[in-house]
């Protein structure tokens, strides 16, 4: 089946903030991937990425409109690429130069499976997959090649010739003989190549790797109290003696507060 190319936003836990020369942290930005699913002959997305809601605002989530891969962004996304993101880079923002790596390395990776996907359904049409129909509703007809059979030789029964010096006694059989002159065709055998199977179809849920995010926090006075900072996403979480605890909000270095009704995006659906 041929796969989906919607391009998809990353969890955001995996988002990086953009600095100015100030040392201020600015905005979220998302990396991409490309979608996971399976679509038919006539969509070149799967069927849940082909509704998309226009007021949706959750990144990560599937609503979203993010584009196709290798194709223009959207007005609403916030990936690295997108013109939200240039505008951002235009007012002077800037982008750390590890989290760069890592944006480019994806957007390469969604690309690279894209022509992958792509090489593979032309495989599988030329090896005798149904091929698209020019138009929608038309219907589609499956040539499978044609396999060669071997004529199937009926091997005939020997000629019994009746023994005439021995009457035959009613209830007890004839003596026979059979000719020895009688010559057999030769049967070929089906060479093993032809009993191969030509495809293999797997039922098995493709198999999502996902990598291992390390957080550094750095323990930070705020108010008069103790927290651990990560100065990545700007989260704030309790400092329990030596040991992180639980989440708290989001740090405002301009009011120097932690801003409690931030939700932790941890937390949230993706």
């Amino acid at each position: 089946m041929p796969q989906c190319i919607s391009r998809r936003a990353c969890p955001n836990r995996d988002t990086f903030r953009l600095v100015n020369e100030e040392g201020k942290i600015g905005h979220h930005i998302w990396t991409e991937y490309i979608c996971t699913n399976e679509t038919n002959e006539f969509s070149q997305v799967c069927k849940d990425c082909s509704f998309k809601n226009p007021e949706h605002r959750e990144q990560s989530s599937q609503k979203l409109d993010h584009g196709l891969i290798g194709g223009p962004y959207t007005k609403q996304s916030k990936l690295y690429g997108s013109p939200y993101y240039l505008k951002d880079i235009k007012s002077g923002w800037k982008i750390l130069e590890a989290d760069e790596i890592r944006a480019k390395a994806a957007v390469d990776k969604a690309l690279s499976e894209m022509a992958g996907r792509k090489k593979k359904v032309e495989n599988e049409v030329v090896q005798g997959q149904p091929q698209q129909a020019e138009q929608p509703g038309q219907a589609i007809q499956v040539v499978q090649p044609k396999v060669e059979e071997k004529p199937k030789v009926k091997k005939p029964r020997a000629k019994k010739e009746k023994d005439e010096s021995t009457p035959g006694v009613r209830g007890r059989p004839r003596k026979v003989k059979l000719k020895e002159d009688v010559e057999l065709p030769v049967i070929e055998p089906v060479p093993e190549s032809d009993k191969e199977p030509k495809f293999i179809e797997s039922i098995l849920a493709p198999v999502v790797i996902t990598d291992c995010i390390v957080v550094k926090v750095k323990k930070i006075k705020c108010q008069g109290k103790d927290y651990y900072h990560d100065s990545n996403s700007g989260k704030m979480y309790a400092a329990t003696g030596n040991r992180v605890g639980a989440y708290k909000g989001r740090y405002n270095a301009e009011e120097d507060l932690v801003d409690t009704t931030f939700p932790d995006s941890d937390c949230e659906e993706v």
